[in-house]
């Protein structure tokens, strides 16, 4: 399924660059999540690593499906770079959520669900670090440098005032915006934006009880919302 959704992906860059239009472009795979599948060649490599390296391996099949996405990221970026877009795209790979850990959502024949986002606390459906931080990586030649890391906090609501942003346009005056231009951090990782909070909201009994959280710098309040009153700081 990768390699299909990464065909239509460069078909599109392709038929945008003959087209001279501009574009937007976002994929969000199946891989990695359930139902868990990968091509038997690929599963088959993990699990023969597994016993070379003579300890268990658990999860071949999650494996695979991590190489197929990262194979799918790179015939993309590939192809951006063929239709000789490299300097005035901005590419961007992130996360909506952790990693599924075992002991939730149990399927029969799927004992291969199975994550880790040590030393982080939690999971995909928590609101602890480990169910939020995801990974963020910006490609974006004309002001991002390769190894370059920033430690200020973001979320996914900061991507539309930053392509406004460098796209050199003006946010609506009456819409309201939750999230800020990340300009500031790709040019200077080390600045800050002018966030006082960050805020997330799951009212569900799903993974976990209904809560909602706020994280202001290091400090990060959780409170839920099951009628138990319970409120954690850290």
């Amino acid at each position: 399924r990768t390699d299909f959704e990464a065909d239509l992906c460069i078909d599109f860059i392709r038929k945008s660059t003959t087209s001279k239009t501009p574009f937007f472009l976002m994929l969000s795979p199946y891989a990695v999540h359930i139902p868990l599948g990968a091509m038997s060649a690929k599963a088959e490599k993990y699990r023969r690593k597994a016993a070379a390296m003579n300890r268990k391996l658990p999860h071949p099949i999650y494996a695979a499906m991590i190489e197929h996405t990262d194979d799918m990221v790179g015939r993309i970026v590939d192809a951006v770079e063929a239709e000789g877009l490299t300097d005035e795209t901005m590419i961007i790979f992130t996360s909506d959520n952790g990693g599924l850990h075992k002991r939730y959502d149990y399927q029969p024949a799927a004992d291969d669900i199975v994550a880790t986002q040590a030393p982080l606390r939690g999971e995909k459906g928590t609101l602890f670090e480990g169910g939020v931080r995801v990974p963020l990586i910006i490609k974006y030649p004309p002001m991002t440098r390769a190894g370059t890391v920033s430690s200020e906090p973001t979320i996914t609501h900061d991507f539309y005032p930053t392509f406004v942003d460098l796209a050199g346009g003006k946010l609506p005056v009456n819409q309201p915006i939750d999230g800020h231009s990340l300009k500031p951090l790709l040019a200077d990782p080390k600045s800050r934006l002018a966030r006082k909070a960050l805020h997330w909201h799951y009212p569900h009994y799903h993974h976990d009880r209904p809560a909602s959280s706020i994280r202001e710098r290091d400090w990060k309040l959780i409170e839920y919302l099951d009628g138990s009153g319970d409120v954690e700081l850290y």
